[in-house]
């Protein structure tokens, strides 16, 4: 099957399934929802919610990655069935069952979005941006801050990605990795013009600020 057909096999997979959960969410349905949605996740990977749920991020990036490349049109329908769920134990008030289910949705997507390497400018991800609303009252994971990190740089938030970096320091100030990840963010940010740094909300003088505080850390 052509690459193109095969994708657009999935979104059309993907697509059937949220509007089969969303009816039944109307129909306040929702043990069925769930039913359905580990029929989905049986489809997709051969394993029911009972894996999905108990299985690291990293056993499930395993199984959606084949010769060291990850299926990421998979990994995007698996957060986004993951998320359809977490929004179902939330109408339930299921609150520790939801955050989880959250947690693996944006680690999921965010990992899709980690295959490009580059920093350069992406639009705000709808999925992610309801995620991150969601979860705004966690304390998130150092990886899922990581990435986050990353995401706010790329989609030209620089504020909050700068926000993020104190939070991930204050966490684990000793952390060298973290402060290098930070001095390369600010080394980026130095080669934008200032206008661009203002829609970011951060001004030319934070970011020489943070640099040096930074490198006084190395």
């Amino acid at each position: 099957m052509p690459q193109s057909d095969y994708i657009l096999r999935l979104a059309e997979q993907i697509g059937r399934a949220l509007a089969q959960i969303l009816y039944q969410q109307e129909r306040q349905d929702y043990q069925g929802a769930l039913t359905f949605i580990d029929e989905q996740y049986k489809q997709m990977l051969g394993m029911g919610a009972g894996f999905i749920h108990t299985a690291s991020e990293e056993t499930l990036l395993a199984f959606l990655t084949s010769v060291g490349e990850l299926d990421t049109e998979k990994c995007w329908l698996l957060a986004t069935l993951l998320k359809a769920e977490g929004e179902i134990h939330q109408l339930q008030e299921n609150e520790n069952d939801s955050y989880y289910c959250f947690l693996k949705a944006i680690n999921l997507y965010l990992e899709v979005l980690s295959t490009d390497t580059s920093f350069d400018h992406i639009d705000p991800v709808p999925e992610i941006e309801g995620l991150t609303y969601k979860l705004a009252d966690y304390d998130l994971p150092q990886h899922t801050q990581e990435m986050l990190f990353r995401y706010f740089e790329r989609t030209g938030r620089f504020s909050q990605a700068e926000d993020t970096l104190e939070e991930l320091l204050a966490a684990d100030p000793g952390n060298r990795s973290i402060v290098t990840k930070g001095i390369a963010f600010y080394h980026r940010l130095q080669q934008k013009s200032d206008a661009v740094l203002q829609g970011g909300n951060l001004s030319r003088n934070a970011v020489e600020e943070g640099l040096s505080r930074l490198i006084r850390k190395a």
